[in-house]
């Protein structure tokens, strides 16, 4: 049941200044189960992206409260967020086994990743920490590929790289947080009677994308996800295709905050 969690994070951030937003996400007849609240801070040429998701009601509880937080910080370079360094942390309570005193007893699992940009020689850092209890784990590679851009910074970047929001044929981007080994993402037009046939609700003025992530994010298959944007760029409605077990998982925009 871990894909219950803010399965939109990467498809439903704001591309504007000084806004902060909340998604709720549902899954068929299981209705809500998760919310998730993105923020953009601006201070000078720095800038902060964060995002935090939760499990909420009956999917809290079979998911061991699992939250899960994201962070982007960098700098403002020409108008575009180009990011020094990108988290994400997954956490959750789980239940293991005391052999001394053949008893069970709950703690907090946590996973953190965290990438850090050298844009001067062009690489990326990822350290890999992994704590269970008192048990504690870390590891560091350089990635095989270079992009300025983290998921979080390219999807605020978006609204620079394509103003109009009007994708004709298919794109290629790449960002860290997408495809492990290369960063791919590809994005293609949609039109509105497709995105109907997954999402109801009232659609109009809303633009119209697919974005594939190269990965089995959130346990998908490929990381498929059907965007409904406003023209200035705001993610109102998303769906996350093909997730294991469950099928299609829907997110929508609630709340809103300038």
């Amino acid at each position: 049941m871990r894909i219950i969690l803010s399965i939109f994070i990467f498809s439903c951030i704001l591309f504007a200044k000084d806004i902060s937003a909340l998604y709720k996400v549902s899954f068929g007849i299981f209705g809500q189960i998760g919310t998730t609240r993105t923020s953009l801070q601006i201070n000078g040429k720095k800038y902060k992206i964060l995002v935090h998701a939760k499990s909420t009601g009956f999917a809290s509880f079979i998911s061991g409260n699992r939250q899960e937080w994201y962070e982007s910080d960098g700098e403002i370079v020409n108008g575009k967020l180009v990011p020094d360094m990108y988290k994400k942390i997954v956490q959750r309570v789980v239940n293991v086994g005391d052999a001394f005193n053949n008893e069970n007893k709950t703690v907090v699992k946590k996973y953190i990743l965290t990438y850090k940009f050298n844009h001067k020689i062009k690489t990326i850092i990822a350290t890999k920490i992994k704590t269970q209890g008192k048990q504690r784990s870390e590891h560091s590679e350089k990635l095989k590929f270079y992009t300025d851009n983290d998921l979080l910074s390219l999807f605020f970047n978006f609204k620079k790289l394509f103003p109009q929001l009007d994708i004709k044929k298919q794109k290629v981007l790449y960002a860290v947080g997408a495809n492990k080994d290369t960063g791919k993402i590809n994005l293609y037009p949609l039109k509105k009677k497709e995105f109907s046939s997954l999402m109801s609700g009232n659609l109009n003025g809303l633009k119209f994308m697919k974005v594939i992530l190269s990965d089995k994010i959130f346990a998908s298959k490929k990381g498929e996800l059907y965007l409904g944007l406003d023209n200035k760029g705001f993610c109102e409605k998303a769906v996350l295709k093909d997730v294991m077990l469950f099928g299609d998982i829907r997110g929508e925009l609630i709340e809103k905050n300038y």
